[in-house]
């Protein structure tokens, strides 16, 4: 079980989510049942098992209506404790913009990483050529002061990938290659990059090629975080226009099972480490 205090206070709010709807479910509560509890709304109950937080003086009399044991008990209060503090001054993700902070916070805390790019490579796997040349395609320009501070930052967000306790899973669709911000040279060692990153042991890479025509969600940017927790929870990151969201847990079934079928729709690993390879050798 993963220990409250490693997780970031967003992700401890929806495992405390998760534990309640469990636990109502298993005690045969409705979130009807559960408001009147409480004096509220149904609403309140979905927004708390959603991920939203709970005060502790609610939370004890919820763990009460549903009888949870001592073990849950203690851990439902270790987790509401917990997400009730705020992030540590000088934090890496104080670095980036807010609504990166949480992207930043549970990249090197989750357990598994599932990510699917149409047009993009993801920042993880960039080149520090294809981070400056990408950050000059922005509009109005950001300054060179602001490009340097920024492609630094990212950089260090790349170090999570040695933690080999972590696994992380990339599916690239073919037109990540074929949009480039760079010269031919550059590309080609940003391509070379990619095929390297196959051999390590925490990382899997699959391209889609153009000739497998349509696949469900060609088009979606979205990264799904794994959390080994008790219960086991998931948060699932959409790229949007010069901003991310944040999917309602409800949602992240569905992004796990599109997944899969991109998965299957993309070549295997050294297929697609040959098809880099033989693309970095056409620049």
């Amino acid at each position: 079980m993963t220990q409250p205090q490693h997780l970031p206070v967003a992700v401890m709010k929806i495992v405390l989510g998760s534990l309640l709807d469990r636990r109502r479910n298993e005690a045969g509560v409705t979130q009807e049942q559960a408001a009147q509890s409480l004096g509220c709304g149904q609403s309140k109950i979905a927004y708390i098992e959603g991920g939203g937080g709970i005060k502790l003086a609610e939370l004890n009399v919820l763990l009460d209506l549903y009888q949870a044991d001592e073990a849950d008990v203690a851990y439902a209060r270790s987790l509401q404790a917990e997400s009730n503090k705020r992030a540590k001054r000088g934090a890496f993700s104080t670095r980036f913009k807010q609504q990166l902070r949480l992207l930043v916070d549970v990249e090197p805390t989750c357990n598994r990483l599932l990510s699917h790019r149409s047009t993009v490579i993801p920042g993880l796997l960039q080149t520090e050529a294809y981070m400056r040349a990408q950050a000059r395609s922005w509009r109005p320009s950001l300054t060179s002061e602001e490009i340097d501070r920024d492609t630094a930052n990212r950089l260090g967000r790349q170090y999570v990938l040695d933690h080999e306790h972590q696994h992380f899973w990339f599916i690239l669709d073919e037109a990540v290659l074929r949009r480039t911000p760079l010269p031919a040279k550059e590309m080609k060692a940003q391509i070379t990059h990619l095929a390297e990153a196959i051999d390590r042991p925490n990382i899997e890479i699959q391209l889609v090629p153009f000739s497998v025509g349509y696949y469900m969600g060609q088009g979606h940017d979205y990264s799904v975080f794994r959390y080994e927790t008790e219960p086991p929870v998931s948060v699932v990151y959409l790229e949007r226009y010069n901003k991310g969201e944040y999917a309602e847990s409800k949602e992240t079934k569905g992004y796990l099972e599109l997944f899969d079928q991109q998965k299957a729709a993309a070549a295997g690993q050294e297929r697609t480490r040959t098809l880099l390879l033989e693309f970095a050798a056409s620049l």
